[in-house]
């Protein structure tokens, strides 16, 4: 279980991108990380806010975009062991996911890759705390 706290959120697939607000909203892959604050976590769900845009993070459903928004959104932190967590909505068979190592790179959601699929590890984020 994650407990609530500062961290620092990197892909597991392209190591050198973490979770960056771009000004506008968007949610990207960037060198720089964001500082994100894990809140009520319990069993697994929590939400994700900002520091630097004060804005919380969610998925947009309709988009498919992760966004920063001034309302919260819960989200489930599943773990599949060494550290490396997928983040959805619970229930929903959507994850985050960056697509490509570069920055800017928004990131979205869409069906988890199962195993095998090329890049499916591009669904795994880390959490490093931020004392």
């Amino acid at each position: 279980m994650l407990p609530s706290g500062d961290y620092k959120i990197q892909n597991f697939l392209h190591t050198d991108r973490f979770i960056h607000m771009k000004a506008d909203g968007t949610v990207v892959g960037y060198e720089d990380a964001d500082i994100l604050h894990v809140t009520d976590a319990a069993l697994g769900l929590a939400t994700l806010f900002d520091k630097l845009r004060n804005q919380y993070i969610l998925m947009d459903n309709e988009t498919g975009h992760v966004v920063g928004s001034a309302e919260s959104q819960v989200l489930q932190f599943s773990t599949e062991g060494d550290g490396k967590y997928i983040i959805h909505i619970m229930n929903v068979n959507e994850v985050w996911l960056l697509n490509k190592g570069k920055d800017w790179t928004p990131i979205v959601t869409a069906q988890a890759p199962p195993p095998g699929v090329q890049d499916y590890e591009r669904k795994y984020w880390l959490f490093a705390e931020v004392c």
